[in-house]
């Protein structure tokens, strides 16, 4: 009885319960879409920061503390023992020392003004993390420490092309100048941005240019599962070759901690905004619904009508109105949630001008899933019940007597 009432009183005014379910519509498909893009700008950024960065980094502490100042005095000497040590960690895929050696380079025989960090670790680093292979834009992976790959938009900025030969002049351990020598044979893309900015060389080769024979500035480890991070970081930690040093996972660290929290606040902040819009649109309708059945209202409460029962009919007509808009909602949402995934929005030349802690590509894509479907449908069920809540209290606190003489 009171589903059939509701769905008589929301066909009494289909134009303001079209508007409200409307609302809603746009809602519940707006906060599916911005939650499943949100994700995708996440999840891409970490995507290809643990590519880069690992999903447990191993340094030494003074490296940590300057870190953004690429400490190469401040190595692992000896990284064998680490890289054998936690290879034999269960989830562990994969263990790679690395150099990070910043560098001024040209094409020829000048000293260069542009800046470019140069990246020295094993080949399979390479094709098993990095899919450095899969994203040659020309020429082909390098063979041996006369070789190297770098980005195309370092190799726009230097003017240079397959086959010229690079100086990258960057200093030892012990602050030295030490240049090096290599042959492009390959440009990479990963999708602009400041992932092509790096050049690649093979490990023996920054070894050399940072006088350190045998060791790293890092060790980067890869999970089978980058969720289990943190336990193979605290199992890593426990290892004697690791005593000494900071064994930290991808999400302890900066800037990444911090983002992941930022995340959860923007994530929240989007769906206040929208669950506050769409519950004063809905919490208008209700309020006008119920000054204009005052008089009804009073007679049906005459009629035996509790207050509990006038309180549910406006919270049902709401949900009613709610379960048509969300229908819509999920419908726009999906189909918005799938295309952005499938093609992308690219943001430009804008992700260049940020930092390379934040390596976006310049198309970034959506991850939509069904569970962000989902709760969308629940909120906006919830912006039906928050919005609706006031004007059904008021309507459950009408007094019989006094709604019949406001009747004209």
């Amino acid at each position: 009885m009171m589903f059939s009432i509701a769905i008589r009183n929301m066909l009494r005014q289909r134009r303001r319960s079209l508007l409200t379910a409307t609302a809603i519509m746009f809602g519940t498909g707006l906060l599916t879409i911005g939650i499943a893009w949100q994700q995708g700008v996440l999840q891409g950024m970490l995507g290809k920061a643990a590519a880069m960065a690992g999903h447990v980094r191993i340094v030494t502490a003074d490296f940590a503390k300057k870190e953004q100042l690429f400490p190469i005095a401040e190595n692992i000497a000896d990284t064998g023992p680490v890289v054998k040590a936690v290879a034999e960690l269960p989830g562990v895929r994969g263990v790679y020392p690395r150099l990070q050696l910043p560098a001024t380079m040209t094409v020829g025989e000048d000293i260069g003004e542009v800046f470019g960090l140069v990246t020295g670790a094993p080949l399979e680093f390479y094709t098993e993390v990095l899919d450095l292979d899969r994203n040659i834009a020309q020429g082909r992976m390098m063979a041996d420490d006369k070789e190297a790959v770098i980005g195309l938009t370092l190799a726009e900025e230097l003017g240079a092309k397959l086959g010229d030969e690079v100086i990258a002049l960057g200093q030892t351990q012990d602050g030295s100048i030490s240049p090096i020598k290599v042959t492009i044979v390959g440009l990479y893309d990963m999708g602009g941005g400041n992932v092509n900015k790096m050049a690649y060389v093979t490990l023996e080769k920054a070894r050399w240019m940072a006088d350190i024979p045998d060791g790293a500035t890092e060790v980067v480890v890869f999970c089978a599962d980058r969720d289990d991070a943190e336990a193979v970081a605290a199992a890593a930690g426990a290892l004697p070759a690791t005593a000494g040093l900071e064994v930290k996972a991808w999400s302890q660290r900066e800037p990444w901690a911090g983002m992941l929290q930022l995340q959860n606040t923007i994530q929240t902040i989007i769906v206040l905004v929208i669950v506050i819009i769409s519950s004063l649109v809905v919490l208008n309708t209700m309020m006008m619904s119920v000054l204009e059945r005052t008089a009804e209202i009073g007679v049906m409460r005459a009629m035996g009508l509790r207050r509990w029962q006038t309180l549910s009919l406006f919270v049902t007509e709401a949900l009613v109105i709610a379960s048509v808009g969300g229908l819509g909602g999920a419908v726009i949402g999906a189909a918005g949630g799938l295309y952005l995934q499938k093609t992308g929005i690219n943001v430009g030349s804008a992700v260049d001008k940020l930092p390379a802690a934040f390596p976006i590509a310049t198309t970034v894509y959506a991850d939509f899933e069904l569970e962000q479907l989902f709760w969308s449908l629940v909120l906006g069920f919830v912006m039906a019940v928050v919005g609706s809540l006031l004007p059904a209290l008021r309507a459950s606190a009408i007094q019989p007597v006094e709604a019949m003489r406001s009747r004209r």
